[in-house]
């Protein structure tokens, strides 16, 4: 249990800096004094054993030493970071609520009234620790609860049982290189989140560092010396590198995972001239953590990925048969010493999870020597008169070509009910009609034509993906006469 292993690292390693939370540092001892304050709290309140606590903190570190108290005490947990992430939050029957004292939401306690739930606000304040030896442990410990983006309509939730966690995030370090001397920057990534969760629990295992950085520019987490590791979005990654070009020192040893979306070749080349040379793709979700993570080298290395060593990926047909080298199907990711279902959705976990492998949703190719390119999504494949294709390589090329954030292409019936190929492009201005011409006709061929319309911000997931079905609706809501339509020719 992670819980034990912070204490543990607390009496080996007191000094060692465990957390550092907006610049300012915390050792394992602190830490641990804190998740055992916090296990007094609960406990003197009879908050222990089994059932399902809501965390409602925005403040990430005190949402650690609270969610590892609480798990440490046998319950499970699920955050939230505000009171309308909570009205949206359907879970199963909750055991209480928790929030912090030092955090006004306005709300949340007619919320917890109206629901029946009991609301915990807590502050550590006179509180007597309980240490590990103070308590007779749980017969289980607690879980946590992930929550997936929601790229495919609905945010499923995805436990993380302490019978794998150890083994699945250790694989999960190891994949990307994480051991005791790593410092690794999580950004503001929530315990919600993946990204923020796997990476956090990840690190604190091997005893290594956590950085935390929230409520302020993004950037400034690089100023913290000898980051080893960190995690970003290609939204992310877009906002530091606005920043001004002395706002933060390049490292020479930082390894800089993107993760959640693809990136264009402006991008790396501007990360590792500002921030590191060291640049990796990551791929990665919550229901099996990293799957391939490629250091971005060669032209090639954006397209083509490598899979982590000794994790089963295949890719199969709708039989799910593995497809010969070369051919297009759909990912499978073996589930074993990890998550094998979602949360009461049993709908859900028949679609993504079959005979012990998960189904991410992606389609892919293979190569002989064993690297794998996505070609974009299940349910993102266009059908036009018959003519169907996956949009994301099209997308990816575009935006890299106009020097735009964001591309999303898709279908749509005109009045006279005929389908159309559209394309909203993430911009703050209108492009050059010339260039634009030049590279749709260059990349989107074979059909009569392509109404374009712009946009400066693209609907996007918590991760910083596109959401395709947004993207629709916002194209419905505005459709207007002046659309721009760009004609095309050939095939696709």
């Amino acid at each position: 249990m992670i819980t034990d292993l912070i204490f543990e690292f607390a009496e080996r390693t007191p000094d060692k800096t465990a957390v550092v939370y907006n610049g300012q540092p915390l050792s394992y001892r602190s830490f641990a004094a804190n998740i055992a304050l916090a296990r007094g709290y609960f406990a003197s309140r009879g908050v222990v054993g089994p059932g399902l606590a809501v965390l409602v903190i925005a403040n990430m570190l005190d949402f650690w030493v609270v969610s590892l108290a609480l798990r440490s005490l046998g319950l499970t947990t699920i955050a939230v970071q505000s009171v309308p992430a909570f009205d949206e939050l359907d879970p199963p029957a909750a055991r209480c609520v928790v929030a912090s004292a030092a955090e006004a939401l306005a709300g949340l306690e007619a919320r917890c009234a109206a629901r029946g739930l009991e609301l915990l606000q807590v502050s550590l304040a006179g509180e007597t620790a309980l240490w590990p030896n103070d308590i007779a442990p749980p017969e289980r410990m607690g879980g946590h609860i992930q929550q997936t983006s929601g790229t495919t309509g609905v945010r499923k939730k995805v436990l993380i049982d302490p019978s794998f966690e150890t083994p699945f995030m250790r694989r999960r370090g190891e994949g990307i290189g994480v051991v005791q001397g790593s410092v690794v920057s999580v950004f503001a990534f929530g315990g919600g989140t993946g990204v923020g969760y796997n990476s956090a629990i990840s690190t604190w295992l091997v005893g290594a560092t956590v950085v935390i950085d929230e409520n302020r520019a993004p950037h400034l987490a690089l100023l913290q010396p000898g980051i080893t590791h960190a995690m970003v979005t290609p939204d992310l990654l877009g906002q530091i590198l606005a920043a001004p070009a002395t706002a933060f020192p390049r490292s020479g040893i930082m390894q800089l995972s993107v993760t959640g979306g693809s990136i264009t070749q402006a991008q790396i080349e501007q990360a590792k001239a500002r921030i590191t040379p060291h640049v990796f793709n990551r791929i990665a979700s919550s229901e099996t953590s990293t799957w391939a993570n490629t250091a971005l080298e060669d032209p090639e290395d954006r397209r083509w990925h490598r899979l982590i060593p000794g994790l089963q990926v295949q890719i199969v047909d709708e039989f799910d048969r593995p497809v010969k080298t070369g051919e297009m199907g759909q990912v499978r990711i073996s589930a074993a010493d990890g998550p094998t279902g979602y949360l009461d959705d049993e709908e859900a976990t028949k679609a993504f999870f079959k005979d012990g492998y998960f189904y991410p949703g992606d389609l892919a190719v293979m190569r002989e020597d064993g690297r794998m390119a996505l070609q974009g999504r299940v349910t993102d494949v266009i059908n036009l008169k018959g003519h169907k294709f996956t949009p994301a390589p099209i997308e990816d090329r575009l935006r890299e070509a106009l020097g735009v954030s964001g591309v999303c292409l898709f279908s749509m019936q005109d009045e006279a009910g005929e389908e159309q190929l559209h394309a909203m492009i993430e911009t703050p201005s209108p492009l050059d009609p010339a260039a634009l011409g030049d590279a749709l006709r260059r990349e989107v061929h074979g059909f009569a034509g392509i109404m374009v319309r712009f946009t400066p911000v693209l609907p996007r997931n918590i991760m910083g993906k596109v959401v395709r079905r947004e993207v629709v609706a916002m194209a419905l809501a505005a459709r207007r006469p002046e659309e721009q339509g760009h004609q095309g020719g050939g095939g696709p």
